[in-house]
């Protein structure tokens, strides 16, 4: 029985380690001809492989250059070797300015990658010089998304100067060749070993796992084996191998097209009327110039606020109110009705019986002490009856007194007659004093009892709806509604926003490298999309705003630190979350000759203007420039004070033929 167990499982052995070759072998042949493929083509898997070029005209403190930047391929993968070969030439003015880019042969560049956030990815990336005049390097992008390569150039007399390009990283296709091959892989592997263990039971059918195990072990270090082998030769995501054969571009500047010489062109004085031509002398200013960086409007932390209602229950807003609308602080712009449950309505009910009875016993004593006060005023009436009986008493004693008093002077009279007159006068007055005495003390009895009537209240029932005002937390304009009048909400859930933009924050990002230069300067200007084109100023004569403070916290990613200004929006034009170009003012009052942007002419690597050179002649000349402020640009050559370029009508004179 052992023996013929042996002859199962060596027969089983071999199965398993035939089918093992016969899958393998595919794999070996594959990962062959893929090795041969890479040798003969730069794309294995037959994707043609592109480049594509842009070119930058760099103007700054340390020249004119000329950038042609060559990317293959045209549509990177992750995890491929991008290749860049930058092409780099210097512009160099002289005469009448112009001549042919000069190439820059003993330069050093270095590429710095980061994502679109502004992230570091890499630093430092060195190039090599090739081909004369060609900078080359190459960088393997491992996550898809959107970046940027910022070239840094040294020429060889320490001028310095950059420029960036963008790339967008796709990821790479998947490779189905691998994931079949690993399926197959896994069913052969996962049907090895059930075979395995179903043949390890003995005579007794009790499972051997001891026999097992071995068998076990190497089907498993098969797979381990099979599954690199095909990830070597077959990778998960295709690829394609980019060799710098592909990135083959030129070595030599293109050439200019058109002469740069300065050229005459005549518009006769009608057609300069038609064409809307308007010219502004060249003058000598002051230009806002300096450090370029990008910001972004926020409203004041104590500008904005949000409405929530005091408690939960249905909210009805002010007729009226949308979007736009104008609040005051402290407004009114709606209420909250609460509206009791079940059990707080079952409550408020034997509230009620409770207060009804409160209610009927509180008017029955009230009765009480209006009778009271009826017999108090039937009293009173009584004293005031007996007060007037003794008035009378009293004249008629008066009277009598007068009488006798009369008869005891003429003699026809007793003494005894006036002494009893003046008995009886005492006697009504002392009666008038004690009525009224007593109609006092019983006036005084009815207001306390009328007093004490007023302490009886009776008490109110709780009505089962009850009304919160909603009011606005500050002045501005509502500009977020998130409820609507009728809906059921609960306490702390934001209704409505409103903001005040009348005076905006604009934060500005600025490299820490770049603090002192910021630190010395107040002034600044910025532009947006919002604002179509035209340039306000901060801290200057005509300008409106004002630096409030430089952050002391340097973003870790960026290396960036907000620096906030303070500015006016009246109308309004800005918004939050506005986009900004800023231009911080690092040249402090220097003056230099100026020409205005929409004079400034850029085409095939030249820079030009039309100045008007007679009544009907524009003379196109080539300039030089310098610093570039938010309207000016500064002029190095080719102008001088006084001279008048065109600033409106540009396009119509560079379609016009030039005079012979």
């Amino acid at each position: 029985m052992s023996s013929k167990l042996k002859v199962q499982k060596s027969k089983f052995v071999s199965a398993w380690l035939l089918a093992a070759i016969v899958f393998s072998l595919p794999v070996v042949f594959y990962g062959a001809s893929e090795q041969s493929s890479n040798t003969e083509t730069a794309a294995p898997t037959g994707a043609k492989i592109t480049s594509i070029s842009a070119e930058r005209n760099i103007q700054s403190d340390a020249g004119q250059f000329n950038l042609k930047l060559t990317r293959t391929p045209s549509d990177p993968r992750t995890g491929e070797e991008v290749q860049f070969a930058m092409l780099v030439a210097e512009k160099v003015e002289g005469g009448f300015g112009g001549g042919e880019p000069a190439p820059l042969e003993n330069a050093q560049v270095s590429a710095n990658i980061t994502n679109a956030s502004g992230g570091a990815i890499a630093q430092n990336i060195a190039a090599r010089l090739e081909g004369g005049n060609a900078y080359r390097l190459a960088y393997a992008f491992q996550n898809a998304g959107d970046y940027k390569i910022a070239f840094n150039v040294t020429t060889g007399d320490n001028r310095s100067f950059s420029t960036d390009f963008p790339v967008s990283v796709t990821k790479a296709p998947m490779n189905w060749t691998f994931w079949i091959g690993l399926l197959f892989l896994s069913l052969l592997t996962l049907g090895a070993l059930g075979f395995v263990f179903v043949k390890s039971k003995d005579a007794t059918g009790r499972q051997r796992l001891g026999r097992a195990a071995p068998f076990a072990l190497a089907a498993i270090l098969f797979f381990a084996l099979g599954s690199v082998a095909l990830a070597y030769f077959a990778p998960p995501r295709q690829s394609r191998v980019i060799t710098a054969a592909a990135t083959t571009a030129e070595t030599e500047p293109a050439a200019e097209t058109k002469d740069s010489l300065t050229s005459t062109v005549t518009v006769p004085k009608e057609s300069q009327i038609l064409f809307g031509i308007k010219t502004q002398p060249v003058e000598v200013r002051r230009i806002a110039s300096g450090l370029k960086v990008t910001g972004t409007v926020r409203a004041r932390p104590d500008a904005r606020a949000v409405v929530v209602p005091p408690v939960a229950g249905r909210i009805v807003l002010r007729q009226g109110l949308s979007i736009g609308s104008a609040v005051g602080r402290g407004e009114q712009i709606g209420t909250v009705e609460q509206i009791l449950d079940v059990s707080g309505q079952t409550e408020l009910e034997s509230q009620r019986l409770e207060v009804e009875a409160q209610q009927r016993e509180v008017e029955s004593k009230r009765l009480e002490i209006r009778n009271t006060v009826l017999q108090l005023q039937g009293q009173q009436a009584d004293q005031r009856a007996s007060a007037n009986q003794a008035r009378t008493q009293l004249a008629q004693a008066q009277r009598e007194l007068r009488r006798s008093e009369n008869l005891v002077e003429v003699g026809a009279v007793p003494k005894r007659r006036v002494e009893e007159a003046q008995t009886a006068v005492r006697v009504a007055e002392q009666s008038v004093a004690s009525a009224e005495q007593q109609v006092k003390l019983l006036d005084n009895q009815i207001k306390q009892t009328n007093a004490g009537q007023s302490i009886f209240r009776a008490p109110r029932v709780n009505q089962p709806t009850r009304s919160f005002p909603l009011v606005a937390p500050v002045t501005g304009l509502v500009n977020e509604i998130k409820a609507t009048s009728g809906q059921q909400v609960e306490t702390g859930t934001e209704l409505l926003s409103i903001s005040n933009l009348s005076t905006v924050l604009i934060e500005a990002q600025v490299f820490e490298r770049d603090l002192p230069v910021v630190r010395e300067s107040t002034r600044a200007s910025f532009t947006s999309a919002a604002l179509s084109g035209e340039v306000f100023n901060i801290g200057m004569a005509d300008g409106d705003g004002r630096l409030i403070s430089i952050g002391q916290t340097v973003n870790a990613e960026s290396r960036a630190v907000p620096v906030i200004y303070e500015v006016k929006n009246p109308a309004q034009r800005l918004r939050e979350g506005n986009f900004v170009e800023i231009t911080i003012d690092t040249s402090g009052n220097t003056q230099v000759l100026a020409v205005p942007k929409s004079a400034v002419v850029r085409e095939q690597g030249q820079t030009f203007v039309y100045v008007l050179t007679g009544g009907e002649s524009f003379e196109r000349r080539t300039v030089a420039l310098g610093a570039e402020g938010a309207d000016f640009y500064e002029v190095k050559t080719g102008l001088k004070e006084s001279d008048r370029v065109v600033v409106e009508g540009v396009y119509q004179l560079r379609t016009t033929q030039p005079a012979a």
